[in-house]
């Protein structure tokens, strides 16, 4: 999946960009190996805190919002929960996305490790400017694409079993679904974070340039007012940028989680 998550990254970034040639350039800068060597070791880390924090605490938030244990909720509640869910897991999960776009975009070899990246950003722009960039368009991104999922998970399952009788497929293809659901609804606040991200990281090797101020990174004026730039500037694709390699990795994603997590639960006798 990483491979993907790196194509997509860069077509973000980058609106406009194909996947096609977003390999051959990060393939000619960083070969084969980049895509075990550039951000992997943060995206592993990224995405085991963020799954675990996210379905661990969804049933919570849904037993403490709506007062009842998550298999009584309808689509809507469960959303909602997960929606919920995804604040405690954005803000740990931040420092790790930036770090991992920084390097999954480093085209010209400028940081050489998550070590030395992580020392750069604190360096020059201080903990919360260097590892919360585009927080607020992280926070959206994932309240969008984990309420859209949870919202459609149980009907998409549904409409699969009522003509696949076997349930590991009917789960596979409802998580997958309802993970590109999730993707349509959020890919435009990941194009706006990656390609802000960009800019910031690209500004810490400029002397000349001035940090953005910390308000911007959780301000959503701001962060629509650059979703308008880019809709300027490239119409709905731009918003849309990476859109097919982001419904491989995180419709993978829905479907993965959708076969592991129930039968894991069954599995420790929490279902």
């Amino acid at each position: 999946m990483y491979p993907a998550d790196v194509i997509r990254a860069i077509c973000m970034a980058n609106p406009g960009t194909g996947p096609a040639t977003a390999l051959s350039g990060f393939v000619k800068a960083h070969g084969l190996a980049g895509f075990v060597k550039q951000g992997l070791a943060a995206e592993i880390a990224r995405a085991s805190f963020s799954r675990m924090i996210k379905f661990w605490l969804q049933p919570v938030a849904h037993q403490t919002v709506f007062g009842k244990d998550v298999k009584q909720g309808t689509p809507f509640t469960k959303g909602i929960a997960g929606a919920l869910a995804t604040f405690p897991e954005v803000w740990t999960i931040s420092p790790l996305e930036n770090l991992k776009l920084a390097e999954q975009l480093d085209k010209e070899k400028k940081f050489n490790g998550l070590v030395d990246t992580s020392r750069h950003l604190m360096r020059t722009r201080g903990f919360f400017g260097g590892f919360y960039i585009g927080y607020i368009g992280m926070q959206m991104r994932q309240c969008l694409w984990t309420g859209g999922f949870f919202l459609t998970l149980d009907f998409f399952r549904g409409k699969y079993r009522e003509v696949i009788p076997n349930k590991l497929a009917s789960d596979i293809l409802g998580g997958f679904s309802a993970g590109v659901f999730g993707t349509t609804l959020n890919c435009w606040t990941d194009v706006v974070r990656s390609v802000i991200q960009k800019e910031a990281v690209a500004a810490t090797f400029d002397p000349k340039a001035k940090p953005a101020p910390l308000i911007n990174h959780i301000n959503p004026f701001h962060f629509l007012s650059r979703a308008l730039s880019i809709y300027s500037a490239r119409g709905i694709g731009g918003l849309y940028s990476g859109y097919p390699i982001k419904c491989v990795h995180l419709g993978g994603s829905g479907a993965i989680l959708a076969v592991l997590m129930p039968r894991f639960k069954k599995m420790w006798g929490v279902e």
